[in-house]
């Protein structure tokens, strides 16, 4: 049987018009405290992670990644939300899972959020889409050295691809290009879909509204991420979407 168990890497502290558009002036620039989480499938194939969340190097230094922004662009900027739990080995060690214990890995998109610990996992192999690897390698916002790594396995793939049993990925472009999805299909609950930055909260899924490099291919991905879970939101775990966040089993409980 496989099981998801999701848990929280870090959280970003941005405001509110980050990840939604259809807000006026003043509500866009109300700050929220958003989950950065990963995920851990289960399966009798293998153990997967889904996205590798923030690298332990913000825990003293929040700004490590991009530096301190600026004192006129503080009040809009981003900041880095992380403690000692949050780093992915600590988290992954408390279910009992060691790095080397994990034979693949999934990421949605090579961000630093999403990437931040893939030199954790030297002898997993990543599955990204091939479009995505191509265009992230050498771009200042997908920081090469939390993924670029020379010992590290990447396995480039073109559209949806099975992973295990019950486990694909499917591109879901817009945020960026190649960016994918996972959908796990669950005995018990049913089939669920892991976003990515395709959707940031459900309420983006709603309106068929992000904000995205290509909006256009996105909306035709929150639309396809709608039909994959068949329009149960319930079952669509969004990358960064507190109010979401507060209703989901965490780590150690699980979904089956």
């Amino acid at each position: 049987m496989i099981e998801l168990v999701l848990f929280r890497t870090g959280a970003v502290d941005l405001t509110r018009g980050a990840f939604a558009p259809w807000l006026d002036a003043g509500a866009a620039n109300e700050r929220v405290v958003a989950p950065v989480w990963s995920a851990l499938i289960r399966t009798p194939e293998g153990n997967i992670v889904f996205d590798t969340g923030l690298h332990p190097v913000h825990i003293a230094n929040p700004h490590a990644t991009f530096g301190k922004p600026p004192p006129d662009r503080e009040a809009l900027a981003m900041n880095i939300v992380m403690k000692d739990d949050d780093a992915i080995v600590a988290r992954l060690a408390a279910l009992g899972v060691e790095p080397d214990d994990v034979s693949i890995v999934v990421n949605s998109h090579l961000h630093f959020d999403h990437a931040g610990n893939n030199g954790a996992f030297p002898r997993a192999t990543f599955v990204v889409q091939a479009e995505h690897l191509a265009f992230a390698k050498g771009k200042p916002n997908f920081p090469g050295v939390y993924w670029d790594i020379a010992e590290l396995r990447y396995l480039p793939v073109t559209g949806r691809t099975r992973v295990a049993t019950g486990v694909e990925v499917v591109p879901t472009p817009g945020h960026a290009p190649g960016h994918q999805s996972l959908v796990v299909d669950l005995a018990e609950t049913g089939r669920v879909v892991l976003t990515g930055d395709a959707a940031f909260t459900r309420e983006n899924i709603v309106r068929r509204q992000t904000t995205a490099m290509d909006e256009d291919t996105a909306r035709e991905s929150l639309e396809l991420i709608h039909s994959l879970a068949s329009g149960d939101l319930k079952r669509v775990f969004t990358s960064h979407d507190a109010d979401a966040w507060a209703t989901w089993r965490h780590a150690p409980a699980v979904y089956r």
